[in-house]
C-alpha cells in the first residue's frame, strides 16, 4: 500500500518483480544472441585487387571494342543494370547487345583514368568510382575529340566472386570552341 511517502513503483507485489526479473534477462539474453553485423575492411587490399583486376580487363576490352570483354565482370546472373544519359538498358544480353551495336563501327578506344576508388561497403558489396578521359577512332580512322568520362560500378560478390551488378557512365562532352 502506498501512504504518500514513497514512490508508486516501490508499491510492487514480490511476484511482479520477480516477472520483471525474467524478462530482463530474456531481454538480455536476446540480446546477446542476435546477429551482429559481419565485420570487413573497408580498405581489403585482396578485394579491391580483385576487383581492380577485373576493371582492367574490361579496360582492354573496352580498347579493342570487344562487348564480351567488356561485360565478363557481369557474367553470372543475368541481373546487370546500366545507365548512360537518359537510357537505361537492364539484363547482360541486351547491354551486350546494344554494345555490340555500338562497337560494330569502332576500331577502338583509349580510356585514361584520371582518378579511381574502390569502396568497399560491406562485406559482399562495393563501389568502384572512376573520371577520366578517352576518345574513339571508327573504323574509316577518324578519332574523336577527348571526351570527360565518369564510371560508377557496383560489384558484388556471390558464390566468392565479384560481379557487377549495377554500371552508370556519364560523358562530358568537350566546350563547343569559340564561334560555333
Amino acid at each position: 500500500m502506498n501512504d504518500g511517502t514513497t514512490s508508486q513503483i516501490w508499491d510492487v507485489s514480490p511476484l511482479a518483480w520477480r516477472a520483471a526479473a525474467v524478462l530482463l534477462v530474456a531481454a538480455v539474453s536476446l540480446a546477446g544472441c542476435s546477429p551482429s553485423p559481419s565485420s570487413f575492411d573497408e580498405e581489403d587490399p585482396q578485394v579491391i585487387a580483385e576487383i581492380e583486376s577485373q576493371l582492367q580487363a574490361a579496360m582492354a576490352g573496352a580498347a579493342a571494342a570487344d562487348a564480351d570483354r567488356v561485360l565478363a565482370i557481369a557474367e553470372g546472373q543475368d541481373d546487370l543494370t546500366f545507365v548512360t544519359g537518359d537510357v537505361m538498358l537492364s539484363g547482360l544480353d541486351t547491354i551486350r547487345d546494344t554494345f555490340e551495336d555500338t562497337y560494330a563501327g569502332l576500331a577502338r578506344q583509349e580510356q585514361t583514368v584520371r582518378d579511381k576508388r574502390v569502396r568497399v561497403l560491406g562485406p559482399n558489396v562495393a563501389l568502384v568510382a572512376t573520371v577520366g578521359e578517352g576518345t574513339y577512332t571508327d573504323k574509316a580512322g577518324w578519332t574523336s575529340e577527348p571526351v570527360g568520362i565518369g564510371l560508377t560500378i557496383v560489384f558484388v560478390r556471390e558464390n566468392g566472386t565479384w560481379r557487377a551488378r549495377h554500371a552508370h557512365q556519364s560523358i562530358a562532352l568537350p566546350a563547343p570552341s569559340e564561334g560555333e
